[in-house]
Protein backbone atom coordinates (compact mmCIF):
# COMPACT_ATOMS: atom_id res chain seq x y z
CA UNK A 1 0.00 0.00 0.00
CA UNK A 2 3.34 2.48 0.66
CA UNK A 3 4.10 1.89 -3.12
CA UNK A 4 0.69 2.82 -4.42
CA UNK A 5 0.64 6.35 -2.26
CA UNK A 6 4.12 6.71 -3.51
CA UNK A 7 3.19 6.07 -7.42
CA UNK A 8 0.14 8.40 -6.57
CA UNK A 9 2.52 11.03 -5.15
CA UNK A 10 4.57 10.92 -7.69
CA UNK A 11 1.05 11.41 -10.72
CA UNK A 12 0.22 14.54 -8.12
CA UNK A 13 3.60 16.09 -8.20
CA UNK A 14 4.41 15.89 -11.72
CA UNK A 15 0.51 16.94 -12.51
CA UNK A 16 1.10 20.01 -9.77
CA UNK A 17 4.71 21.23 -11.28
CA UNK A 18 2.89 21.66 -14.85
CA UNK A 19 1.00 24.25 -13.03
CA UNK A 20 3.32 25.38 -10.84
CA UNK A 21 5.61 27.01 -13.64
CA UNK A 22 2.82 29.56 -14.67
CA UNK A 23 1.72 30.22 -11.05
CA UNK A 24 5.59 31.41 -10.21
CA UNK A 25 6.21 33.41 -13.44
CA UNK A 26 8.73 36.04 -13.31
CA UNK A 27 6.22 38.86 -12.67
CA UNK A 28 4.70 36.71 -9.39
CA UNK A 29 8.49 36.21 -8.07
CA UNK A 30 9.00 39.84 -8.89
CA UNK A 31 5.52 41.02 -6.91
CA UNK A 32 6.84 38.90 -3.94
CA UNK A 33 10.24 40.31 -3.70
CA UNK A 34 9.16 43.76 -3.90
CA UNK A 35 6.03 43.19 -1.06
CA UNK A 36 8.76 41.07 1.14
CA UNK A 37 10.94 43.91 0.75
CA UNK A 38 8.74 46.98 1.34
CA UNK A 39 7.20 44.73 4.67
CA UNK A 40 10.54 43.74 5.98
CA UNK A 41 11.54 47.57 6.28
CA UNK A 42 8.65 48.79 7.23
CA UNK A 43 8.70 45.75 9.91
CA UNK A 44 11.92 46.52 11.12
CA UNK A 45 11.25 50.19 11.51
CA UNK A 46 8.15 49.07 13.86
CA UNK A 47 9.68 46.73 15.61
CA UNK A 48 12.70 49.11 16.71
CA UNK A 49 10.26 51.55 17.99
CA UNK A 50 8.35 48.95 20.37
CA UNK A 51 8.64 48.86 23.90
CA UNK A 52 10.27 46.22 26.34
CA UNK A 53 7.94 43.90 27.93
CA UNK A 54 5.43 45.51 25.74
CA UNK A 55 2.71 41.61 25.96
CA UNK A 56 -0.19 43.10 23.55
CA UNK A 57 2.52 42.63 20.23
CA UNK A 58 3.17 39.50 21.83
CA UNK A 59 0.13 38.47 22.17
CA UNK A 60 -0.81 39.09 18.66
CA UNK A 61 2.29 37.13 17.60
CA UNK A 62 0.33 34.20 19.88
CA UNK A 63 -2.61 34.69 18.31
CA UNK A 64 -0.94 34.54 14.28
CA UNK A 65 0.72 31.33 15.87
CA UNK A 66 -2.16 29.65 16.57
CA UNK A 67 -4.30 30.59 13.60
CA UNK A 68 -1.81 28.79 11.10
CA UNK A 69 -1.61 25.53 13.29
CA UNK A 70 -5.10 24.48 11.48
CA UNK A 71 -3.62 25.38 8.02
CA UNK A 72 -2.71 22.28 5.76
CA UNK A 73 -5.33 19.18 5.09
CA UNK A 74 -5.02 15.48 5.05
CA UNK A 75 -3.96 14.47 1.84
CA UNK A 76 -5.26 11.04 0.96
CA UNK A 77 -5.00 11.39 -2.88
CA UNK A 78 -7.80 9.18 -2.58
CA UNK A 79 -9.94 8.67 -6.38
CA UNK A 80 -13.94 8.35 -6.80
CA UNK A 81 -13.13 4.63 -8.28
CA UNK A 82 -11.47 3.49 -4.89
CA UNK A 83 -14.68 2.63 -3.55
CA UNK A 84 -14.77 0.05 -5.80
CA UNK A 85 -11.43 -1.22 -6.19
CA UNK A 86 -10.20 -0.60 -2.75
CA UNK A 87 -12.59 -1.77 -0.83
CA UNK A 88 -11.72 -5.13 0.25
CA UNK A 89 -8.19 -4.04 0.89
CA UNK A 90 -9.76 -1.64 3.53
CA UNK A 91 -7.56 -2.78 6.50
CA UNK A 92 -4.70 -2.59 4.62
CA UNK A 93 -4.87 1.30 4.07
CA UNK A 94 -3.15 2.15 7.60
CA UNK A 95 0.11 1.99 5.59
CA UNK A 96 -1.13 3.97 2.43
CA UNK A 97 -2.15 6.69 5.25
CA UNK A 98 0.84 7.09 7.20
CA UNK A 99 2.43 7.76 3.66
CA UNK A 100 -0.09 10.31 3.18
CA UNK A 101 0.03 11.71 6.68
CA UNK A 102 3.56 12.58 6.37
CA UNK A 103 3.42 13.67 2.88
CA UNK A 104 0.22 16.28 4.52
CA UNK A 105 3.27 17.58 7.39
CA UNK A 106 5.79 19.38 4.62
CA UNK A 107 3.87 22.46 3.41
CA UNK A 108 2.54 22.94 7.17
CA UNK A 109 5.62 22.32 8.72
CA UNK A 110 7.39 25.14 6.28
CA UNK A 111 4.55 27.39 6.70
CA UNK A 112 5.17 27.50 10.12
CA UNK A 113 8.71 28.35 9.70
CA UNK A 114 8.56 30.94 7.41
CA UNK A 115 5.69 32.42 9.92
CA UNK A 116 7.99 32.01 13.22
CA UNK A 117 11.01 32.99 11.76
CA UNK A 118 8.84 36.38 10.95
CA UNK A 119 7.50 36.87 14.42
CA UNK A 120 11.09 36.16 15.70
CA UNK A 121 12.38 39.64 15.84
CA UNK A 122 8.81 41.14 17.31
CA UNK A 123 8.96 38.17 20.03
CA UNK A 124 12.32 39.17 20.57
CA UNK A 125 11.85 42.60 21.01
CA UNK A 126 8.92 42.28 23.14
CA UNK A 127 9.42 39.02 25.63
CA UNK A 128 12.26 37.92 27.77
CA UNK A 129 12.85 35.20 24.87
CA UNK A 130 15.96 35.32 22.77
CA UNK A 131 16.79 34.14 19.36
CA UNK A 132 17.89 30.60 20.34
CA UNK A 133 14.72 30.09 21.31
CA UNK A 134 13.47 29.72 17.63
CA UNK A 135 14.19 26.04 17.53
CA UNK A 136 12.34 25.32 20.78
CA UNK A 137 9.24 27.30 19.60
CA UNK A 138 9.36 25.56 16.39
CA UNK A 139 9.67 22.54 18.00
CA UNK A 140 6.17 23.12 19.67
CA UNK A 141 4.54 24.21 16.97
CA UNK A 142 5.69 21.19 14.87
CA UNK A 143 4.17 18.43 17.93
CA UNK A 144 1.36 20.41 18.05
CA UNK A 145 0.69 20.39 14.32
CA UNK A 146 2.06 16.51 14.21
CA UNK A 147 -1.53 16.32 17.03
CA UNK A 148 -3.97 18.58 14.57
CA UNK A 149 -3.03 16.37 11.87
CA UNK A 150 -3.95 13.19 13.71
CA UNK A 151 -7.36 14.75 14.79
CA UNK A 152 -7.80 15.73 10.99
CA UNK A 153 -7.36 11.96 9.96
CA UNK A 154 -10.67 11.06 11.92
CA UNK A 155 -12.67 12.92 9.57
CA UNK A 156 -12.39 10.18 7.12
CA UNK A 157 -13.84 7.58 9.42
CA UNK A 158 -17.11 7.20 10.83
CA UNK A 159 -16.56 9.22 14.19
CA UNK A 160 -19.61 10.90 15.50
CA UNK A 161 -19.46 14.64 15.04
CA UNK A 162 -19.85 15.61 18.34
CA UNK A 163 -16.75 13.56 19.40
CA UNK A 164 -14.92 15.43 17.01
CA UNK A 165 -15.50 18.52 17.55
CA UNK A 166 -14.81 17.88 21.50
CA UNK A 167 -11.74 16.63 20.59
CA UNK A 168 -10.73 19.95 18.07
CA UNK A 169 -11.64 22.00 21.56
CA UNK A 170 -9.60 20.02 23.68
CA UNK A 171 -6.62 20.23 21.25
CA UNK A 172 -7.18 24.55 20.56
CA UNK A 173 -7.42 25.42 24.06
CA UNK A 174 -4.32 22.90 25.22
CA UNK A 175 -2.14 24.64 22.32
CA UNK A 176 -3.10 28.23 23.39
CA UNK A 177 -1.64 26.73 26.65
CA UNK A 178 1.26 25.62 25.48
CA UNK A 179 2.51 28.39 22.72
CA UNK A 180 1.35 31.10 25.54
CA UNK A 181 3.95 29.16 28.05
CA UNK A 182 6.62 28.58 25.30
CA UNK A 183 6.43 32.64 24.75
CA UNK A 184 5.28 34.06 28.39
CA UNK A 185 6.79 31.96 30.69
CA UNK A 186 9.99 29.65 29.18
CA UNK A 187 9.97 27.82 25.88
CA UNK A 188 11.37 24.59 27.72
CA UNK A 189 7.74 24.52 29.94
CA UNK A 190 6.02 25.15 26.23
CA UNK A 191 7.76 22.29 24.39
CA UNK A 192 7.38 20.26 27.04
CA UNK A 193 3.41 20.78 27.33
CA UNK A 194 3.01 20.33 23.44
CA UNK A 195 5.18 17.01 23.46
CA UNK A 196 1.95 15.50 26.37
CA UNK A 197 -0.59 16.95 24.30
CA UNK A 198 0.69 15.17 21.27
CA UNK A 199 1.50 12.12 23.08
CA UNK A 200 -2.41 12.22 24.70
CA UNK A 201 -4.35 13.27 21.37
CA UNK A 202 -1.96 9.68 19.59
CA UNK A 203 -3.26 7.19 22.38
CA UNK A 204 -6.66 9.11 23.02
CA UNK A 205 -7.36 8.81 19.49
CA UNK A 206 -5.82 5.31 18.76
CA UNK A 207 -8.92 2.64 18.81
CA UNK A 208 -11.03 5.75 17.34
CA UNK A 209 -9.74 4.29 13.30
CA UNK A 210 -11.74 1.98 12.52
CA UNK A 211 -14.06 2.02 10.04
CA UNK A 212 -13.36 4.19 6.86
CA UNK A 213 -16.47 6.49 5.94
CA UNK A 214 -15.43 6.17 1.85
CA UNK A 215 -17.58 9.16 0.34
CA UNK A 216 -17.05 11.78 3.09
CA UNK A 217 -13.08 11.06 2.38
CA UNK A 218 -13.45 11.24 -1.29
CA UNK A 219 -15.19 14.52 -1.40
CA UNK A 220 -12.94 15.81 1.39
CA UNK A 221 -9.71 15.04 -1.16
CA UNK A 222 -12.28 16.50 -4.15
CA UNK A 223 -12.45 20.14 -2.13
CA UNK A 224 -8.96 19.94 -1.48
CA UNK A 225 -7.83 19.63 -4.60
CA UNK A 226 -10.62 22.42 -5.76
CA UNK A 227 -8.99 25.04 -3.53
CA UNK A 228 -5.32 23.81 -4.99
CA UNK A 229 -7.27 24.58 -8.23
CA UNK A 230 -9.20 27.51 -7.02
CA UNK A 231 -5.48 29.33 -6.05
CA UNK A 232 -3.71 27.98 -9.80
CA UNK A 233 -6.87 29.06 -11.47
CA UNK A 234 -5.81 32.93 -10.94
CA UNK A 235 -2.49 32.08 -13.33
CA UNK A 236 -3.70 30.08 -15.88
CA UNK A 237 -6.64 28.56 -16.85
CA UNK A 238 -7.12 25.12 -15.64
CA UNK A 239 -9.55 22.13 -16.91
CA UNK A 240 -10.18 20.40 -13.11
CA UNK A 241 -12.82 23.79 -12.16
CA UNK A 242 -15.70 24.20 -13.54
CA UNK A 243 -16.46 27.89 -13.16
CA UNK A 244 -19.72 28.91 -11.20
CA UNK A 245 -22.28 31.64 -12.91
CA UNK A 246 -24.35 34.31 -11.03
CA UNK A 247 -27.16 36.18 -12.05
CA UNK A 248 -26.08 39.48 -10.25
CA UNK A 249 -29.11 41.01 -11.37
CA UNK A 250 -27.86 44.08 -9.31
CA UNK A 251 -25.21 44.56 -12.40
CA UNK A 252 -28.24 44.84 -15.45
CA UNK A 253 -28.22 48.41 -14.99
CA UNK A 254 -24.43 48.85 -15.62
CA UNK A 255 -23.89 45.99 -18.39
CA UNK A 256 -27.05 47.20 -20.14
CA UNK A 257 -25.04 50.41 -20.84
CA UNK A 258 -23.44 48.76 -23.78
CA UNK A 259 -25.26 49.17 -26.83
CA UNK A 260 -26.52 46.31 -28.32
CA UNK A 261 -24.51 47.00 -31.52
CA UNK A 262 -22.45 44.62 -33.65
CA UNK A 263 -18.75 46.67 -32.69
CA UNK A 264 -19.86 45.70 -28.65
CA UNK A 265 -19.94 41.86 -29.31
CA UNK A 266 -17.05 40.68 -27.34
CA UNK A 267 -17.39 43.48 -24.99
CA UNK A 268 -21.12 42.71 -24.74
CA UNK A 269 -19.69 39.00 -24.07
CA UNK A 270 -16.54 40.02 -22.11
CA UNK A 271 -18.67 42.15 -19.91
CA UNK A 272 -20.98 39.81 -18.68
CA UNK A 273 -18.44 36.89 -18.15
CA UNK A 274 -16.69 38.73 -15.28
CA UNK A 275 -19.54 40.34 -13.90
CA UNK A 276 -21.31 37.01 -13.89
CA UNK A 277 -18.68 34.32 -13.41
CA UNK A 278 -17.20 33.91 -9.73
CA UNK A 279 -13.95 33.53 -10.59
CA UNK A 280 -12.68 37.24 -12.15
CA UNK A 281 -14.96 39.50 -10.38
CA UNK A 282 -14.19 37.43 -7.02
CA UNK A 283 -10.56 37.76 -7.92
CA UNK A 284 -10.65 41.47 -8.68
CA UNK A 285 -12.69 42.50 -5.64
CA UNK A 286 -10.17 40.59 -2.96
CA UNK A 287 -6.92 42.38 -5.02
CA UNK A 288 -9.09 45.87 -4.56
CA UNK A 289 -10.15 45.30 -0.98
CA UNK A 290 -6.65 44.20 -0.17
CA UNK A 291 -5.09 46.49 -1.87
CA UNK A 292 -7.28 49.42 -0.78
CA UNK A 293 -6.54 48.20 2.74
CA UNK A 294 -2.52 48.00 2.18
CA UNK A 295 -3.03 51.77 0.80
CA UNK A 296 -4.70 53.12 3.88
CA UNK A 297 -1.96 51.81 6.55
CA UNK A 298 0.89 52.84 4.24
CA UNK A 299 2.29 56.45 5.25
CA UNK A 300 5.43 56.77 3.09
CA UNK A 301 4.28 58.77 -0.58
CA UNK A 302 7.14 56.27 -2.47
CA UNK A 303 6.00 52.73 -1.00
CA UNK A 304 2.27 53.66 -1.45
CA UNK A 305 3.49 54.71 -5.01
CA UNK A 306 5.28 51.02 -6.12
CA UNK A 307 2.14 49.27 -3.66
CA UNK A 308 -0.76 50.98 -5.57
CA UNK A 309 1.07 49.90 -9.39
CA UNK A 310 1.83 46.68 -8.47
CA UNK A 311 -1.78 46.01 -7.58
CA UNK A 312 -2.96 47.97 -10.51
CA UNK A 313 -0.88 45.54 -12.54
CA UNK A 314 -1.40 42.45 -10.43
CA UNK A 315 -5.46 42.81 -11.04
CA UNK A 316 -4.49 43.55 -15.07
CA UNK A 317 -2.54 40.63 -15.26
CA UNK A 318 -4.87 38.52 -13.77
CA UNK A 319 -7.87 39.10 -15.87
CA UNK A 320 -6.14 39.46 -19.42
CA UNK A 321 -7.05 35.25 -19.47
CA UNK A 322 -10.85 36.50 -19.87
CA UNK A 323 -9.43 36.79 -23.50
CA UNK A 324 -9.45 33.00 -24.28
CA UNK A 325 -13.15 32.70 -22.45
CA UNK A 326 -14.81 32.35 -26.21
CA UNK A 327 -12.49 30.39 -27.96
CA UNK A 328 -13.63 26.96 -27.87
CA UNK A 329 -17.37 28.41 -28.23
CA UNK A 330 -18.21 27.27 -31.83
CA UNK A 331 -21.20 30.17 -32.31
CA UNK A 332 -18.29 32.67 -31.62
CA UNK A 333 -16.27 31.58 -34.38
CA UNK A 334 -19.53 32.12 -37.13
CA UNK A 335 -20.02 35.33 -35.94
CA UNK A 336 -19.18 38.34 -38.94
CA UNK A 337 -16.94 39.74 -36.39
CA UNK A 338 -12.92 40.69 -36.98
CA UNK A 339 -10.79 39.02 -34.41
CA UNK A 340 -8.97 42.62 -34.12
CA UNK A 341 -12.30 43.43 -31.98
CA UNK A 342 -11.80 41.13 -29.35
CA UNK A 343 -8.52 42.25 -28.23
CA UNK A 344 -10.16 45.94 -28.39
CA UNK A 345 -13.22 44.77 -26.50
CA UNK A 346 -10.46 43.55 -23.73
CA UNK A 347 -8.63 46.80 -23.70
CA UNK A 348 -11.66 48.89 -23.30
CA UNK A 349 -13.02 46.48 -20.46
CA UNK A 350 -9.75 46.74 -18.73
CA UNK A 351 -9.56 50.19 -18.82
CA UNK A 352 -12.74 50.56 -17.18
CA UNK A 353 -11.75 48.33 -14.40
CA UNK A 354 -8.45 49.11 -13.59
CA UNK A 355 -9.56 52.68 -13.29
CA UNK A 356 -12.45 51.91 -11.03
CA UNK A 357 -9.42 49.94 -9.35
CA UNK A 358 -7.19 52.81 -9.62
CA UNK A 359 -10.00 55.35 -8.08
CA UNK A 360 -10.51 53.44 -5.31
CA UNK A 361 -6.68 53.59 -4.36
CA UNK A 362 -6.58 56.41 -4.71
CA UNK A 363 -9.10 57.23 -2.27
CA UNK A 364 -7.40 55.28 0.37
CA UNK A 365 -3.73 56.92 -0.38
CA UNK A 366 -5.02 59.90 -0.12
CA UNK A 367 -6.53 59.11 3.51
CA UNK A 368 -3.22 57.95 4.55
CA UNK A 369 -1.07 61.10 2.90
CA UNK A 370 -0.96 64.23 4.48
CA UNK A 371 0.66 66.33 1.95
CA UNK A 372 -1.42 67.45 -1.13
CA UNK A 373 1.56 67.14 -3.53
CA UNK A 374 1.79 63.73 -2.35
CA UNK A 375 -1.57 62.66 -3.15
CA UNK A 376 -1.32 64.54 -6.62
CA UNK A 377 1.74 62.48 -7.27
CA UNK A 378 0.10 59.15 -6.25
CA UNK A 379 -3.08 59.54 -7.95
CA UNK A 380 -1.36 60.79 -11.37
CA UNK A 381 0.95 57.58 -11.40
CA UNK A 382 -2.61 55.18 -10.58
CA UNK A 383 -3.80 56.20 -13.36
CA UNK A 384 -0.65 56.63 -15.62
CA UNK A 385 -0.54 53.00 -15.17
CA UNK A 386 -3.60 52.28 -16.09
CA UNK A 387 -2.78 53.91 -19.31
CA UNK A 388 0.33 52.33 -19.68
CA UNK A 389 -0.87 48.91 -19.24
CA UNK A 390 -3.85 49.08 -21.05
CA UNK A 391 -2.21 51.05 -24.42
CA UNK A 392 0.99 49.10 -24.49
CA UNK A 393 1.33 45.89 -22.01
CA UNK A 394 -2.08 44.52 -23.30
CA UNK A 395 -1.76 44.46 -26.93
CA UNK A 396 2.04 42.93 -26.97
CA UNK A 397 0.31 40.18 -24.59
CA UNK A 398 -2.39 39.39 -26.25
CA UNK A 399 -0.23 39.11 -29.49
CA UNK A 400 1.92 36.63 -27.56
CA UNK A 401 -0.81 34.35 -26.42
CA UNK A 402 -2.58 34.38 -30.10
Amino acid sequence: MRELFKKRLALHQRHMQKYLRYVFNDHFVLICVFLLGGVGLYYSEFVKALPRNFWPAAGVALLILVAILPLGRFATLMQEADIVFLLPKERALKEYFKGAFNYSLLLPFFIELLVLGFLMPLLVATTAITFPAFFILLGTMWLLKLAQLKIATLKIYQVAPSKLRQVELLWLVLAVLCLAAGIFLNPFIGLILAFVTGVGIFKLLAKSEENLDWEKMIGMEKSRLHRIYQFINLFTDVPEITATVKRRAYLDGVLQKIKPQQKNTYLYLYARRFARGSEYSGLFIRLVVIGSLLLYFVQDVYFSLGLGILFIYMIGFQLIPLYNQFRYMILTQLYPVSSQQKAKALQVLLLLLLSLAAFVFAISASLALSLWYERFLVIAAYFLMVFFFTRWYVPRRLKKMA
